[in-house]
């Protein structure tokens, strides 16, 4: 049986609002309002509690949730009951359904997937199926999709045990693969596939607007989950490390029913580190800390061993860790440490043998650490664990269980959505955008803008006003650009300001060459109508009178030289081929 490959590719939608409330999506820069929580694990529909979650909660942390009354409200909080789902995002997912090919389910239900780990101040993110099968098309073959789903974004960490919730409800397309990606390269064809296919609807552009998590199983193993690749060049070094892991573990399996291994049990051993000149044991204790040592009988040597980009010792302190611990073993120099002598004395306490393996944990309450390492050296027994991951560097690391059916239940406070006479668009492909943008722009110029994230910019503003399509692609391409670049405040200029700014144009009031300092005006604070007011056209009389005065004032010069003092003192209120016309004028008469 081949290793299985499966991608759940994660991307928020670029909709005026969020999913389940009125609050606009804005990237918030100031935080003056707080929440803390903590969370329990509550059992689902059936009556049982998801391991996950059980496992989140069992960590017994508070949260604090930053959050800006301007982008978060009560529903954000769990203070308010959710609003109806926003019909808007719907739409761009079923129109992301049509060019995947799946089918839409008769009714969209909203269900609550329990997440304790802190992301989601309720303790549940709001989730819906929307669409069941379908494909896309890869080089070699086509791949199938299991399901598309719309949920709503979690909150990002801001800090240890800390959220910020502006882009908590934040609309999100959910789309899952079928685990029938064949080798790493693939599943990077695979992801930017898909996420090329998303280009073509209305979703938000950016670090952390897509999100790629991959699904590994090789034979004889579990599937795995790794979350968190931005980035497509990670990818294949991701999936072959997380194949060259799992293999290890199944060796490692192997090594360890020859040995008839075993977790053994814990101590606490304290005292026999009481006159302990290790720094770090001797701050422990002076902290009121502990010691607790743990016996893993048959698993000596074997935590050398290398499981991916890392060593199988690295696989059981990840445990710990996940408690905010870390272990020393006896497969490593203790000497460095300066343990020496009391890891021989831990042998003899433990009654190990030579091929057994001592760990120990220091720290105030080491306790559940070192119970979550034995819980993995069990499950060593078993080869590989289920397991979600983090991406992290070249491969990844524990996180948490693997999430079960356990963690959804309905979601009794949105009412479900009828989608038998909702209509919908099959919006165009990147391709067929490209190839309509060439009847009227460069090719360089339609390439670009057909992937842009500004295509549908583009878009409404031709159905909107009739003015030159270069100019409103140079715009929106190159001017913003460079704006950005300059440090101007970019994210002043809205869609409707932009709206404003090319009616404008079209009535004359606006030149268009005055359009970047239109633009620049914006960033900087001002509205577009207040600077149309200081970049009104030149009457026809005030442009000659310019005209004259420099051609007077600059006898004998070039045609060339005179335009461009005539466009610096115009500074945009006059076309280029108005000055030019009248300038020839000027100099015959001359």
């Amino acid at each position: 049986m081949p290793v299985k490959i499966g991608l759940e590719i994660h991307q928020q939608l670029d909709t005026a609002h969020k999913l389940f409330c009125a609050c606009p999506i804005l990237k918030e820069e100031s935080f003056p309002l707080s929440a803390k929580r903590r969370m329990r694990a509550v059992a689902g529909e059936m009556g049982n509690v998801d391991p996950a979650a059980f496992y989140e909660a069992a960590k017994g942390r508070e949260f604090t949730y930053r959050f800006n009354p301007r982008t978060s409200c009560l529903v954000e909080l769990d203070e308010s009951p959710p609003n109806v789902i926003n019909e808007e995002a719907l739409r761009i997912t079923l129109q992301a359904c049509k060019l995947l090919h799946a089918e839409p389910v008769d009714e969209v239900h909203v269900m609550r997937k329990t997440v304790a780990d802190g992301s989601a101040v309720s303790g549940f993110q709001r989730t819906a199926l929307v669409a069941l099968g379908g494909s896309i098309k890869l080089k070699s073959k086509m791949l199938r999709i299991q399901t598309v789903c719309l949920e709503e974004d979690s909150a990002p960490s801001s800090g240890v045990n800390e959220y910020r919730l502006d882009r908590l409800g934040v609309p999100l397309i959910e789309i899952a693969t079928e685990p029938d990606i064949a080798s790493p390269g693939e599943a990077r064809e695979a992801a930017e596939a898909i996420g090329t296919l998303l280009r073509s609807l209305r979703v938000r552009r950016g670090i952390g607007s897509i999100r790629q998590d991959i699904n590994v199983s090789v034979p004889g193993g579990t599937r795995v989950e790794i979350k968190g690749f931005q980035e497509l060049e990670r990818i294949p070094d991701a999936v072959s490390n997380e194949i060259a892991r799992q293999e290890s573990l199944l060796g490692i399996k192997e090594k360890l029913a020859a040995r008839k291994a075993s977790a053994g049990g814990t101590k606490d051993v304290t005292s026999t580190f009481a006159a302990s000149e290790s720094e770090f044991i001797r701050n422990a204790l002076n902290e009121g800390g502990k010691v607790i040592a743990g016996i893993l009988r048959g698993f000596a040597s074997l935590l050398r061993e290398q499981c991916g980009d890392r060593t199988f010792g690295k696989e059981l302190s990840g445990y710990a860790a996940a408690y905010g611990y870390g272990i020393m073993h006896s497969d490593e120099d203790v000497a460095k440490y300066g343990l020496t002598r009391e890891f021989s004395k831990l042998k003899e306490i433990m009654g190990a043998s030579q091929n057994d393996l001592i760990f120990i944990v220091a720290g105030r309450a080491p306790e559940k650490a070192a119970h979550a390492v034995l819980e993995r050296a069990s499950l060593a027994l078993q080869g590989v664990p289920k397991e979600t991951r983090v991406a992290d560097g070249v491969g990844s690391r524990y996180t948490r269980p693997l999430p079960g059916s356990e963690r959804m239940y309905p979601e009794t406070d949105v009412p479900f959505t009828s989608l038998g006479g909702m209509k919908v668009d099959v919006p165009q492909t990147i391709e067929e955008r490209e190839r309509d943008l060439k009847k009227v722009l460069p090719p360089d110029v339609a390439a670009q803008l057909a992937r842009s994230g500004s295509y549908h910019d583009y878009e409404n503003a031709l159905k909107k006003h009739k003015i030159e399509p270069m100019l409103v692609a140079t715009t929106l391409l190159s001017t913003m650009k460079e704006l950005k670049r300059k440090g101007l405040g970019v994210e002043r200029i809205t869609e409707d300001e932009l709206d404003k700014l090319f009616a404008l144009v079209e009535s004359g009031k606006i030149p268009k060459s005055s359009v970047t300092k239109a633009l620049e005006a914006a960033a900087l604070g001002a509205t577009v109508e207040e600077a149309a007011k200081a970049l009104a056209p030149l009457n026809a009389k005030e442009l000659a009178q310019i005209i004259e005065e420099t051609v007077k004032a600059n006898p004998g010069r070039e045609e060339s030289a005179l335009m461009g003092m005539v466009m610096s003192r115009v500074r945009g209120r006059a076309e280029g081929n108005e000055v030019a016309k009248l300038l020839k004028d000027a100099m015959k008469r001359k």
